[in-house]
């Protein structure tokens, strides 16, 4: 018998997402965002960004079920037709829906919230068994006014077994209890809005966190569970100055230095009910990298993994694995083997799109080996390249298949990068991309594909390549195997050939306010309305005339 096809969906409050599975393995994915064009699929419907708040005032429900059932259509069609399947096709529906009434009721199993974060994390991995830790904003209700908060299970041979899980209660215009909801707290504090906790990480290492006391007195450390009173600490904190660059750091920093206490805690609570020496982690505050590297430094486990689409997005996969591995019966193989799981474009697409552009540039369809060759030579002249390739990759961070890729050697990269290009805050850090094989020479860290740990650097990486170095001495690093992308390792080799640096800056591929690039328009879009000189597109090298290097 053929393995089984399996749709996977999240359906949350943000970051929605939709993928299918063939047996146990994912074929597509695709994000909400990606195709509406809206960040985090949030229609803040005029509201006050900075209003911590508005989730309260916003209607989620966004109308009837046949409309909840028309936004995830979208994403359906998307997937079936990428994998040539028809619908009669799938077996299995499967996921969460967290904030709307089902709108798949006539077909799909309902997972809860938390197991579904639970299973991309540890389905997705390669470990036989590990520690499961779930951090989020919140969950499906647990009970009256309760909510999950914190899940602590353990994975194995026989599937998730839940041993330990915190519950919030809200509290005024806050839950209780949640590290996520605490986090977006500080984050509206530190000047920004309910979605920018990336920024608030970024921000904090240029303060001090002098507040950490007034917040710790807000929460309580027992033996398995921390209290944290966010609405005592969101009235506590607005009284603090956050006016100037260095107020708002050091409130950044604060909340920093309390989330990674807290991280810290229940990694070492998993570690105790499981004995295991693996941690698998998924939830949106685990895409907090400094927060991970503590975790994975001073936890006491020997591997930490941590899913590549950790927040809501990735409840889709996660939702997938279960119903592939638990209900349906697969069995395991080696974990996700790449988060790209967008559909691939046809290159008459990018071909028209190009057209489409009428670009006042010099189009040459080189293919994709002489695109990296060139894009090398580019980067090695303090150029900027966009890079356009296959499918995009899910979750937050563009891994080299929609990226703008750029020179690691001067700082000037970096602020030009941030300032022209992206138009965001010249605090704002840039990841490197790494040869695999090169890695601990550069960076005190292994193996790190998905861009989620921040390892201190090497001397020679603060001389060499300054651009991607935190003010806190780490980077944020992505390595690359020549199995995980043989075209932008290419690239990376040529690079070092050329400079003797085995790495390039690499941030995503979209201008500001905007999400990741998906299709072949969007990139050519986009490259359009920047100020960037070169584009390599599924191997088209494309050059505008009339720009400066």
């Amino acid at each position: 018998m053929s393995a089984p096809y399996v749709i996977g969906f999240s359906d949350s409050v943000h970051d929605r997402a939709l993928c299918l599975f063939h047996g146990a393995e994912p074929v597509v994915a695709i994000e909400e965002e990606r195709l509406t064009r809206l960040r985090h699929g949030l229609d803040f419907q005029g509201l006050d960004r900075h209003d911590a708040a508005v989730f309260t005032k916003l209607d989620l429900d966004g109308g009837s079920s046949a409309e909840h059932t028309a936004r995830l259509r979208r994403m359906v069609d998307y997937c079936l037709s990428a994998a040539g399947v028809a619908e009669s096709d799938v077996r299995l529906w499967i996921g969460n829906s967290l904030h709307t009434a089902f709108p798949l009721l006539d077909r799909a199993v309902y997972l809860n919230h938390h197991l579904a974060h639970a299973a991309s994390a540890f389905y997705g991995s390669a470990a036989a068994e590990a520690a499961v830790l779930v951090l989020d904003g919140y969950g499906d209700a647990t009970g009256q006014d309760a909510y999950e908060a914190v899940s602590i299970y353990r994975g194995d041979e026989r599937g998730l077994t839940l041993l330990h899980q915190v519950s919030g209660r809200p509290d005024g215009i806050h839950l209780s209890e949640s590290l996520g909801i605490f986090y977006r707290v500080g984050t509206v504090l530190s000047g920004f809005t309910v979605v920018d906790e990336g920024k608030a990480m970024g921000l904090a290492g240029y303060g001090t966190p002098r507040h950490l006391d007034r917040l710790l007195a807000r929460m309580r450390f027992g033996e398995s569970v921390v209290e944290i009173d966010n609405e005592g600490i969101w009235k506590d904190m607005r009284e603090v100055p956050a006016a100037s660059f260095a107020e708002r750091a050091d409130v950044a920093a604060s909340f920093q230095a309390a989330l990674e206490r807290v991280m810290l805690f229940y990694a070492r609570v998993a570690r105790r009910l499981t004995g295991s020496d693996v941690l698998c982690v998924a939830g949106g505050v685990a895409l907090n990298c400094l927060g991970n590297q503590r975790v994975l430094t001073e936890s006491g486990f020997d591997d930490v993994f941590v899913f590549p689409a950790a927040a809501d997005n990735g409840i889709s996969l996660g939702a997938a694995y279960y119903g592939a591995h638990v209900i349906l019966g697969q069995e395991r193989t080696g974990g996700l083997a790449t988060p790209c799981l967008g559909r691939a474009y046809a290159r008459s697409d990018t071909a028209g799109a190009l057209a489409e552009a009428g670009l006042d540039a010099e189009i040459s369809d080189v293919g994709q080996d002489e695109c990296a060759r060139r894009a090398a030579a580019h980067l090695a002249d303090g150029e900027l390249v966009m890079w356009f390739q296959e499918g995009s990759e899910i979750g937050p961070r563009a891994l080299g298949h929609r990226s703008v890729f750029g020179d690691p050697r001067s700082v000037d990269t970096r602020d030009h990068l941030n300032a022209a290009v992206k138009s965001r805050e010249p605090f704002r850090p840039l990841a490197p991309i790494v040869l695999e094989e090169h890695v601990s020479e550069w960076f005190d860290c292994g193996r790190s594909p998905h861009m989620l740990f921040t390892p201190p650097v090497r001397p020679r990486t603060a001389e060499l390549a300054p651009a991607v170095v935190h003010v806190d001495g780490t980077a944020r690093v992505q390595t690359l195997a020549a199995t995980d992308n043989p075209v932008v390792h290419l690239l990376l080799r040529e690079f070092l050939g050329r400079t003797g640096v085995p790495l390039v800056i690499n941030t995503s591929f979209n201008l500001r306010g905007e999400p990741i690039v998906e299709t072949p328009l969007d990139a050519v879009t986009a490259f359009a309305e920047s100020p960037v000189r070169v584009l390599c597109a599924d191997g088209f090298h494309v050059v505008k005339h009339g720009l400066r290097r």
